[in-house]
């Protein structure tokens, strides 16, 4: 049974987040998990104020435990309710592990930090599974019929493929962009046999070159749009993420400008 993980910063039914979670659920007959993590801050946690807070916050969030499953009841799927309290990184990032990944909303509206410094980007350079990054202005489908794919012949692509698998069988286009540069013959590992992967595993895809190297992120996301697509899956963080964080890269730009749901692993 495919596992989910829906973290719940907003206890919100139309959090876009929220709603793709549900209807992938339902599609594919998953368990669903919704995951309310109650963030401590060390730094103020010697304050007896912080502490009481933080026990109100537990204690209001482990009493929406009806509505997540009023929630699942309304959607046909099963599910179960969590709430944990510690540094938000460290816990997200740990909880996921049993999922097949994790569905989260992408601050687009009013974002709490700069991409790569927040708590939702800071995850990916964590030991996460991979997420599905739902921005919070999301209005298009809850179920992906077109998908683009970017390669580059990584192990972050590939995981992120291997991830994204159940909605590339529900999908009606799916489409790789195919930007792997091959290694030294004999030297460097050969490149993944992708295409013949997908075949076995019953995705038809649209195979595309991929040749622009200097906008790289600007090309995904032109791409994207280009085909409709309502779902970009790609690697995260291919180069160093320190130069990523500082001078910019494919998946801070993306992550920045993009207008549609991501499923990214790292």
């Amino acid at each position: 049974m495919l596992d989910l993980i829906v973290n719940v910063d907003r206890m919100n039914d139309d959090l876009p987040a929220i709603r793709v979670g549900m209807a992938i659920a339902k599609k594919q007959a998953a368990f669903i998990t919704g995951l309310h993590v109650v963030a401590v801050y060390p730094p103020i946690m010697v304050m007896p104020e912080a502490i009481a807070q933080l026990d109100t916050e537990e204690r209001q969030a482990r009493a929406r435990s009806t509505w997540w499953h009023a929630l699942c009841q309304r959607h046909d799927v099963k599910g179960a309710w969590e709430v944990v309290r510690g540094t938000y990184v460290p816990v997200l990032a740990k909880r996921s592990r049993l999922a097949d990944f994790i569905i989260t909303s992408l601050p687009v509206q009013a974002p709490d930090s700069p991409i790569g410094f927040d708590n939702i980007t800071r995850t990916l350079f964590a030991d996460a599974a991979p997420m599905l990054l739902v921005p919070d202005t999301w209005q298009g489908s809850t179920q992906p019929e077109r998908v683009l794919i970017a390669w580059n012949g990584s192990g972050e692509a590939a995981d992120a493929i291997k991830a994204a698998l159940p909605l590339l069988r529900m999908a009606g286009t799916v489409r790789v962009l195919d930007g792997e540069i091959e290694g030294l013959p004999g030297v460097a590992p050969p490149p993944l046999p992708l295409r013949q992967w997908l075949s076995r595993q019953g995705v038809e895809v649209e195979w595309q070159a991929f040749h622009d190297r200097s906008d790289v992120g600007r090309a995904l996301l032109d791409s994207a749009r280009s085909m409709d697509a309502e779902l970009l899956v790609m690697g995260a963080w291919g180069h160093s993420r320190i130069s990523e964080l500082i001078l910019g890269g494919a998946t801070r730009q993306v992550l920045e400008q993009t207008h549609l749901p991501l499923l990214l692993a790292h």
